[in-house]
């Protein structure tokens, strides 16, 4: 590793080290609520990661009630001093007996930053009440019938119980899977983080789009850490505003802070850097009854930095793969640690490109498929490893074609790849370390 990318990895530790330190948030929370029914407890613990900018808080939550068993990630957003919004989904890492599903979206709302009656540290649930999500809602019937008192219990538990957590230790969550939230391409699920978008405009223009509905729907709108709007309801008219970046990370969040008379709320935030213009929308299907929306804009006024140019190809890369079918077309088992692939055209040369994705971390951009081979020199982990390959374009002869040829060592074995703009392929490669280093 180069000594700029050590001393890179050093400070960000040392900043995220620091930032655990001295953030109110950051570390692990309990509380215990007894249902009065038949005095049956309730256990929920938080744990919340240092932040990503003082803003975006990575965490896990567990949830125990009799013999279930509950663990989900989320991702809680700085809304105001002392104020933090959860995040709509919630994603399951493991439950059991059953799964709650969409009941974990009553938890929508913020967590509020206090003290106990006891002068204990305390996180204090506040929910966005509604009665519908617009989203189906788990029905008892669909589960067992030996679980559905419980289910019921769950449901009313995440949805009406008074939720005071306090605070254990201050040691924040640390994970692999915490930083994976604060990204838009390598989260398991979407976390109301939209796109980055990277440009050398000096300023966005936001404005909202006309709502013909009147259900007292209000918006907070927070750029870089400011309260640009305020609690606004988005009926009344608002003129076209400029918002001045800072040069490179610029955080614009759309919170909403209800879902007026008739949920979810329907706020959209129009933004245009130069000729580039892209929404912050609580209509669409992925933010119905949200309470927040996160665009990192990153602004360089020359050019983009080579580190960044890498981060961006395959931040693009990731995103359109997972806008496209993925199909498996082989799994195959392997004895080195290190692998070469061949990658060719066996036709007829009519301009193919194609990049690769290796094991979500590891890009290889625009590979042009010509007569003579490419060679791509691979590194395994033990374990499955996946390699996806997209088509950049469909070159003079539709769909996007190849052959991929996997060395490893003197076995050799081809494939077809076949992938065009709405397919990708894929092949899942086991490194067996018992074959040796």
């Amino acid at each position: 590793m180069k000594l700029a990318s050590c001393l890179f990895l050093f400070c960000t530790l040392f900043k995220l080290n620091a930032q655990a330190q001295e953030n109110p948030f950051t570390g692990t929370w309990q509380m215990e609520h007894r249902n009065a029914a038949d005095d049956s407890l309730f256990v929920m613990e938080l744990q919340v990661a240092a932040p990503e900018y003082q803003a975006l808080y990575p965490a896990q939550m567990k949830i125990q009630y009799g013999n279930f068993k509950g663990i989900y990630q989320l991702l809680l957003v700085k809304q105001a001093n002392g104020q933090l919004a959860i995040s709509r989904n919630k994603h399951a890492v493991q439950e059991a007996p059953f799964a709650l599903g969409n009941w974990m979206v009553v938890l929508n709302g913020s967590l509020r930053y206090g003290s106990g009656t006891n002068g204990e540290t305390t996180l204090t649930a506040n929910r966005i009440p509604a009665k519908r999500y617009g989203m189906n809602m788990p029905a008892l019937i669909d589960y067992p019938e030996a679980d559905r008192t419980t289910v019921m219990r769950l449901s009313d538990f995440l949805r009406y119980a008074p939720l005071q957590l306090t605070k254990i230790n201050n040691d924040p969550w640390q994970s692999a899977d915490a930083r994976k939230l604060l990204h838009s391409h390598r989260s398991p699920v979407y976390m109301g983080l939209i796109d980055s978008f990277y440009t050398n405009e000096p300023k966005a223009i936001i404005g909202f789009s006309e709502n013909n509905k009147v259900d007292n729907d209000s918006i907070s709108l927070v750029f870089n850490g400011s309260r640009i709007l305020d609690k606004m309801n988005i009926n009344q008219p608002m003129p076209a505003q400029e918002l001045i970046l800072d040069t490179g990370l610029n955080l614009l969040i759309l919170f909403a802070d209800n879902y007026g008379k008739v949920p979810p709320n329907t706020a959209r935030l129009n933004v245009k850097l130069g000729d580039k213009k892209f929404a912050l929308d609580f209509t669409t299907p992925e933010n119905l009854s949200a309470t927040f929306i996160v665009a990192k804009i990153f602004y360089y006024p020359d050019k983009v930095p080579n580190d960044i140019k890498e981060l961006v190809t395959g931040r693009q890369i990731a995103e359109k793969i997972n806008q496209r079918k993925t199909i498996l077309i082989d799994s195959i088992t392997v004895k080195a640690s290190e692998i070469t692939l061949a990658i060719w055209d066996d036709a007829v040369e009519d301009g193919d490109s194609i990049s690769l994705q290796i094991n979500n971390e590891i890009y290889f951009p625009g590979i042009a498929v010509k007569k003579k081979p490419r060679f791509l020199q691979v590194k395994l982990y033990p374990g499955e490893n996946k390699i996806i390959f997209m088509a950049d374009n469909l070159g003079s002869i539709a769909p996007n074609t190849s052959i991929l040829e996997i060395i490893d060592g003197k076995r050799r074995k081809s494939y077809m790849i076949n992938t065009n703009f709405g397919q990708n392929n894929a092949i899942k490669i086991l490194y067996d370390l018992r074959g040796g280093q």
